[in-house]
C-alpha cells in the first residue's frame, strides 16, 4: 500500500478509537490505534490486503519513529509508534477495541493474535523518557476538557495534510497549552504568539511548513509570470 494512504488510515483510526472512548465513557489507558480487526472498515478486508498495510507501517515506523514533534524549554516530545502482535479486546458485538482495564467492566471478546498499532507521546530530557501517554488517551484528556478541540481534530482529519488544517490544529493546541501555565511555561522559553511560533518548535512540521510556504510562493510567482506575459 502507499504511505500516505496507509498514514491516512492511521490517523482516521486512531480518531474513532478516541471518539469511541468518549462516547463510551471508556478508560483507554492504552488502546490500539490500530487493529487488523479495524481494517475492515477501510476496504482492508484479505489477508493480503492486511499483511501489505502492515508492511507499509513497518517502513514508516522504520523512517519516523521516535521523530522530534516538539522541542520544548526542557525536553523533546516524540512521537513512538510500536507495532505488535497481540492480543486484542474488543467490545462484545461491536467494532470497538479497548485495553484489558475496560474489559474488567465490559463484556469482551478477546482475539489471541492480532496486528497492533499504537501510539505515544513520550518526553524526552536528554536520553530518559520523562513522560509517555498513548496518543488516544491524550486525544480524549483534550477534548473531554475541551469540547472545541474535537471540531479543530474532524478538521485535521478530513484533510491531516493540509497546511490550513495543520495551522489550524496548531492553534487550538495553543489554547489548551495556555491554560495551563506550569505545562505551557516548560514547553516554550517565550510566548508563542501564534500557531507559526509553535510549528516553529516542530523539526519536523517546520520543514513541511517551509515547504508549503515555498509551493505558495512559487504558486504565487507563476501566477505574476503569467499576467505580465498576458
Amino acid at each position: 500500500m502507499k504511505v500516505l494512504d496507509v498514514v491516512k488510515i492511521i490517523i482516521n483510526s486512531t480518531y474513532v478509537q478516541t471518539l469511541n472512548c468518549i462516547r463510551y465513557d471508556l478508560h483507554c489507558l492504552d488502546p490500539p490505534s490500530v487493529t487488523s480487526g479495524m481494517l475492515d472498515r477501510y476496504g482492508i478486508e484479505t489477508y493480503a490486503k492486511k499483511l501489505s498495510f502492515w508492511k507499509t507501517v513497518d517502513i514508516i515506523i522504520s523512517k519516523y519513529n521516535n521523530i522530534a514533534l516538539f522541542k520544548g524549554r526542557f525536553g523533546v516530545f516524540e512521537l513512538s509508534l510500536n507495532h505488535d502482535i497481540e492480543e486484542v479486546y474488543k467490545v462484545e458485538n461491536s467494532d470497538i477495541y479497548v485495553d484489558s482495564l475496560d474489559c474488567n467492566y465490559l463484556n469482551c471478546v478477546a482475539t489471541p493474535r492480532s496486528h497492533t498499532l499504537r501510539i505515544y507521546l513520550e518526553g524526552m530530557y536528554g536520553e530518559r523518557v520523562i513522560l509517555r501517554i498513548n496518543i488516544v488517551t491524550l486525544l480524549k484528556l483534550a477534548i473531554v476538557e475541551n469540547p472545541y478541540f474535537r471540531e479543530c481534530l474532524d478538521e485535521f482529519v478530513v484533510n491531516p495534510l493540509s497546511l490550513e488544517t495543520i495551522t489550524r490544529l496548531a492553534n487550538c493546541a495553543l489554547g489548551i497549552l495556555s491554560k495551563h501555565k506550569s505545562i505551557y511555561e516548560l514547553l516554550f522559553s517565550k510566548h508563542a504568539k501564534n500557531a507559526t511560533d509553535v510549528l516553529k518548535h516542530s523539526p519536523f512540521l517546520k520543514k513541511y511548513l517551509i515547504r508549503e510556504l515555498a509551493k505558495e510562493d512559487d504558486q504565487e510567482n507563476q501566477g505574476t509570470s503569467n499576467l505580465t506575459g498576458i
